[in-house]
């Protein structure tokens, strides 16, 4: 979420346009007027970037305005032919993510200030009555026209391509297609009564821990480097299963339609944690992740997942404007990019994952209260809950040293449970939306994630790419973590409980199996593997590799348009060039 506006640089679209605005506004008079290469340097147009979008961003907020609309908005208003003006301010209030579209943006904004300028002059010239002159300026003004229909049209189709939900789309079809072959799935759809009972289990085992094996022989023993120890070997090995529990059953119950029932038990058993799952499940965004996964909309990728990456992608990785030689590492980059810097690494996210979200979260809340007052209200409700439920496991322990081993605990169960010194629960969060694929030899990551043992499952393909995965080993496994590993028959169907995806795999094996998907086959290898993949980008859901498939079919349209002629040589055509 910190990173929300960096791959949205700008509303105003680029340098370029301003300057050109400008220039095509004060020489609109001008009857032969050539325009060409209208550019900036790569420095320029970056800093113009931040200065208008903390410029609009201070006005929008002055004046109470939505930053931002939804090119949705944009794409209705271009097929309703609205009017220029109600399209040039959508324009300008879009978040572009793609370079190329912020260039044909740009250009559709210079258009647009051409535009109403040749409007303005043809009303003048029209009160004059002069034909000849009249005429001209309006071939002119309707040049201008053309050429800011086709730049807003580009822009609106090669943004729209780029963040076309091509993921939900492959588990919709691929749902579909399951149902098709096996309609008894369907009856596998409901809700259970074992996540609000598994919710309170977990709270009660976590209590019975805090207070009874945490228990000292004397209350009045200082606690010391033994009683920490005894802490984190119950936090390591129970804890952590119980606080992914929880992490586990807040995700689940985040699809039931009970909320009465659901939304109360979840609560609790985040208050047990240290991280807000509650909130974080609860507010929205989850659903959003099921809907947009891997594209500019889906907000998990920023706002979590990239904690997990030594070398976070950058904006320029993933939106194709970046350089394509690899960045050179600091003395600091280089020591955290090997397997003990991945330990440390993965340890500090996991300990420092809830100030990191209430940092993140309070910052967008400041850029845009209404988007988010909703996630920050659930986050204040969670945070009273866990200081209330921390309050009373303090008040029945024996003694200051008891009350501070149960506190540790609890922290170094959440932390364990999302990676804390690698632990093994950190393959979730790894693997599940990790892409596996045949096109990429030489990842280092590939020994982790196991082919189709016989064949790829008979349903529709996503350009070689699997962005969705799940552990095909343990059963064990797969129950001490509330199916949560179960992950690409959760995105298939998230309406089908937890305690009966088993029964899922097992009535559609073409689909699930080993034999027919990519898997990970040991949270060992995983884990082992990540640890060694140094310089290796982390790619939630494929999206780097569907953005740029994406990217080439859409900037296969030539990115060079110019008015028609209006006549000959020096008859004042307007040029408008890409750099």
């Amino acid at each position: 979420l910190t990173r929300r506006r960096a791959c949205s640089p700008s509303h105003i679209a680029s340098a370029a346009a301003a300057l050109a605005a400008q220039r095509l506004a004060g020489s609109a008079g001008n009857e032969n007027t050539r325009f060409h290469d209208i550019s900036f340097t790569h420095k320029q147009e970056e800093s113009s970037h931040r200065t208008a979008h903390r410029q609009a961003r201070e006005h929008a907020r002055a004046r109470g305005l939505r930053m931002g609309v939804a090119l949705e908005e944009l794409n209705a208003a271009v097929a309703a032919r609205a009017s220029a003006d109600r399209v040039l301010e959508l324009v300008r209030k879009q978040h572009w993510c793609v370079p190329e579209a912020r260039l044909l943006a740009g250009r559709a904004l210079s258009a647009g200030a051409l535009l109403k300028a040749w409007d303005a002059r043809v009303a003048e010239v029209a009160s004059t009555g002069a034909a000849d002159e009249l005429a001209t300026a309006a071939k002119r003004r309707d040049a201008a026209k053309r050429v800011f229909d086709k730049a807003v049209s580009d822009a609106v189709s090669l943004e729209a391509e780029v963040r076309r939900p091509a993921v939900a789309t492959w588990h919709s079809r691929r749902r579909a297609a399951i149902l098709q072959a096996h309609p008894e799935v369907a009856k596998l759809y409901g809700e259970t009564w074992a996540s609000p009972g598994a919710c309170l289990a977990l709270c009660a085992l976590q209590a019975f821990v805090a207070l009874r094996c945490l228990a000292p022989r004397d209350a009045e023993k200082p606690f010391d480097a033994y009683y920490l120890l005894r802490a984190a070997a119950w936090a390591l090995t129970v804890g952590a299963n119980a606080a992914f529990g929880a992490q586990a059953l807040n995700h689940e119950l985040s699809h039931a339609k009970t909320r009465w029932l659901a939304a109360p038990c979840a609560l609790v058993a985040s208050a047990m944690t240290t991280f807000p799952w509650f909130s974080y499940y609860f507010a929205g965004g989850h659903e959003r992740h099921h809907l947009h996964v891997g594209t500019p909309r889906d907000a998990d990728a920023d706002a979590l997942f990239w904690l997990w990456e030594r070398q976070p992608v950058h904006r320029a990785d993933v939106w194709g404007a970046g350089p394509k030689e690899p960045r050179p590492l600091t003395t600091l980059q280089r020591l955290g990019d090997s397997a003990a810097g991945g330990v440390a690494w993965a340890s500090t996210v996991a300990a420092a994952l809830p100030v990191a979200y209430a940092y993140s979260l309070l910052s967008c809340l400041k850029d845009d209260w209404n988007a988010n007052k909703k996630e920050t209200s659930f986050w204040l409700l969670e945070s009273s809950a866990s200081f209330l439920v921390f309050r009373a496991l303090t008040r029945c322990c024996d003694g200051r040293a008891h009350a501070i081993a149960a506190v540790a605990y609890l922290a170094i169960s959440a932390a364990a449970s999302v990676g804390f010194l690698c632990h093994p629960c950190i393959g979730f969060w790894l693997m599940q939306h990790a892409c596996a694929t045949d096109a990429d030899g030489d990842s280092r990551m590939a020994p982790a994630y196991s082919g189709p043992l016989v064949g790829p499952a008979s349903t529709p393909k996503l350009d070689r790419l699997q962005p969705t995965l799940s552990y095909c080993g343990s059963d064990l496994w797969h129950w001490l973590t509330f199916q949560e590993l179960r992950h690409l028959e959760h995105h298939d169907f998230p309406r089908i409980p937890w305690v009966r995806l088993p029964e899922l795999a097992r009535l559609a094996p073409e689909f699930y199996s080993a034999d027919h998907v990519y898997h990970v086959p040991s949270i060992a290898r995983l884990c082992g593997a990540w640890l060694g993949a140094t310089r290796e980008k982390f790619d939630f859901a494929c999206r780097r590799r569907l953005v740029a498939n994406a990217r080439g079919r859409a900037v296969a349209q030539p990115l060079r348009y110019a008015a028609p002629p209006l006549g000959g040589e020096g008859d004042g055509m307007v040029y408008m060039k890409g750099g």
